[in-house]
């Protein structure tokens, strides 16, 4: 069974309403265009939606909602306190107990005002705080995976003479970023399909193990574009350097500024800020000295940035232009093809 069929209704609902993460609605709308099932299977979806959609309305509340709702209560308590004055002048013994009565029912509508009003105020300052805990969390668990990924790499480099990381062909099957989880798992090195995977995009279920690299070769055309996409997770990649004039992949050499793993942008993103996935335009990054930092992209400032991990000299998420100049990209980029970041 292929990948594309184990993706379910609920997800191409999702997708259809645009309540998935950016990466997961890219992704599944890569593979519509490339999978004629699939399409058929969203055109079904959207056919079922239509009627729905042809019914719905959408009731605009009033622009003045909270006048109109003061201002019947101020009725409510006028006509009261009317009801309390005609009451006393016939019936003189009844007075004191139907105006305790009334004030009464008035003070029950002032503490429910002021429950309401402090219900939202408690709301407000909380929500924020719990959604910070969940993308702290969510930060947290994502620098584990590189950790335990970036522990991976580097025993894979020391395994060979020039201790060089996984390497990506320049053109071919296997010219893209996401080879190297191939490679690893080739190398017996890759524990968990898990460890792909960042849990702030959420929503993504890699529904098979990653396979190795013969198990790829030997795929289909079709079978091959979904492991591209998928078994590689969503981190991005070192693609690698130019080196006099030659394209090579880097040696491991312990620089505190060069990239080698991180969050993937948002495919085809023309602004690096919208890109970023921990929210306040927040990246985790691996360094090849095996530091992971939480970096902070502008879009104003990132083409003059000193090292932009997402970039290389030429302001281009591509191969970098020389021994020192790293610059990482999403699974399925060749890294020949750039992808331009403004």
């Amino acid at each position: 069974m292929s990948r594309d069929s184990n993706i379910s209704d609920e997800t191409l609902l999702g997708y259809l309403l645009l309540a998935l993460p950016d990466a997961e609605q890219w992704r599944i709308e890569c593979l519509e265009n490339s999978n004629p099932e699939l399409r058929q299977r969203i055109q079904d979806l959207r056919d079922l939606l239509a009627p729905m959609n042809a019914t719905l309305q959408t009731p605009e509340p009033s622009g003045k909602l909270t006048e109109s709702t003061m201002a019947f209560i101020n009725r409510s308590i006028q006509e009261s306190n009317q009801s309390v004055g005609s009451v006393g002048s016939t019936v003189p013994q009844m007075t004191q107990p139907i105006f305790e009565c009334n004030r009464s029912t008035r003070l029950a509508w002032i503490d429910s005002l002021v429950t309401l009003a402090a219900g939202v105020v408690i709301l407000s300052i909380l929500i924020p705080s719990v959604w910070r805990s969940r993308e702290s969390a969510r930060r947290i668990s994502c620098a584990s995976n590189l950790r335990e990924l970036g522990h991976a790499l580097s025993l894979f480099a020391y395994g060979n003479e020039e201790n060089r990381l996984p390497g990506i062909e320049k053109s071919g099957p296997l010219s893209f970023a996401g080879v190297y989880a191939f490679r690893l798992k080739d190398a017996g090195l890759l524990d968990s399909s898990n460890w792909m995977w960042c849990p702030a995009v959420g929503g993504m279920d890699l529904g098979e193990e990653i396979p190795t690299l013969y198990t790829y070769l030997a795929g289909t055309p079709r079978q091959q574009r979904s492991w591209i996409y998928a078994a590689a997770g969503n981190y991005s990649y070192n693609l690698g350097n130019m080196v006099d004039g030659e394209y090579a992949t880097p040696c491991i050499n312990g620089r505190s500024h060069f990239a080698v793993l991180g969050d993937s942008l948002v495919p085809n993103s023309q602004n690096v800020e919208s890109g970023a996935v921990h929210g306040a335009n927040l990246a985790n990054v691996l360094y090849e000295d095996g530091r992971i930092q939480t970096v902070q992209l502008h879009q104003k400032n990132s083409a003059i940035m000193l090292d932009n991990p997402y970039l290389n000299r030429d302001m281009q998420q591509a191969v970098g232009r020389d021994l020192n100049d790293a610059c990482l990209g999403p699974s399925f980029q060749n890294p020949f093809k750039p992808v331009v970041l403004e």
